[in-house]
Formats: C-alpha cells, structure tokens, sequence
C-alpha cells in the first residue's frame, strides 16, 4: 500500500543520514583535514545528485536510490584514496604543497579509471534495460559525473587553497603524516 511506501522511504532516509554521519565520523578521524574537506564535498556531491535526478523529472525508484548509494560510496573511495597517495608522498619527504599535487596526480588515475567502466556499465543499463534500469543507469552517471566534480575537482581546489593559507594549515600532521605531530 502507499503507507507501506511512505514507511519505507521514511527508513531509508534516516538510514541514509544515519550512515553519512558515521562514514563522517570515520573520515574526519581518520584522514584528518582532507577527511573534512571530503565531507564537504560528498555533501556537495549528494546536493548535485539530487539536483539532477529532479531537473528531468526522472521518478526514484529503488534501483535509482541504489545507484545514489553505489555513486556516494564511489565518491568516499575517491576521497580515501586521495587521501592515502598524500600520506604516502608525506612519508616520503616531500614538502607538503608537492605531497598534496603528487598524491593527487597518483590518486587520479584510478579514481578515473573506476568512474569509466562505471559510465560504461550505464549507459549499457540504460540502452538495454528497461523500466527501473534507466533510473539506475541515471543515477550513476549523475553520480559518477558529481563525484568528478565535488569529489576529484572541488576537492583539489579546496585542499590546495586551504593548505596555502598557512599557520596550522601548513602543519603535515593535519594531512595524515605522523612525523610532524612529535
């Protein structure tokens, strides 16, 4: 029944809240400042997803919430894997403004290459499948395309600006290297 419906959507969205907070949590605890400017940036990225799932009018159905899903787990992969290459560049010795562009040129790659065969995937849901596939399939282009924009390119903008600002933005520790906070 449509009470069945409303229940469910109801759950799914405290759910959805619920589990964001916690992948929050975990990424400011652990990555540190680069954890909280993902945090900003999956929320940009969750606002933009919805922004283009209403613009066309596409109906949500439950395969297109879980491309939303699927797409915002991309997005923190993105972030942790950003976030690891600096670490690494850190360890290495090097200043933190090389760290932070070396680790994001390395990260780069497998972030695109994942977001491609995602894509691919898509479309191919989307020319052969019908009915709840094409809000699948729409979801996780959506997904995959705010994910480059919030989660690759507002991310690097947002770490590199804020790293020059200098004082305690300058300190490594706040990026993940262990060295600096002894």
């Amino acid at each position: 029944s449509p009470t069945l419906g409303e229940k469910a959507l109801d759950v799914m969205i405290l759910a959805g809240i619920v589990a964001f907070i916690i992948i929050s949590i975990f990424m400011i605890a652990y990555y540190r400042l680069p954890g909280v400017i993902a945090v900003i940036a999956l929320v940009l990225q969750v606002a933009g997803i919805l922004l283009s799932m209403s613009l066309p009018q596409i109906t949500l159905t439950l395969p297109g919430i879980a491309g939303i899903i699927l797409s915002i787990g991309m997005g923190v992969d993105a972030n942790v894997i950003t976030a690891e290459r600096i670490k690494e560049e850190l360890r290495s010795g090097k200043t933190l403004i090389g760290a932070l562009q070396n680790g994001f040129e390395k990260a780069f790659s497998a972030i695109f290459d994942g977001n491609v065969t995602v894509v691919i995937l898509a479309v191919l849901l989307m020319i052969f499948g019908s009915g709840t596939m094409l809000s699948f399939g729409y979801s996780l282009i959506a997904g995959v395309v705010m994910n480059f924009l919030a989660g690759v390119l507002a991310t690097r903008v947002m770490i590199l600006s804020v790293s020059r600002f200098g004082g305690i933005f300058k300190n490594t520790f706040l990026y993940g290297d262990r060295r600096a906070a002894k």
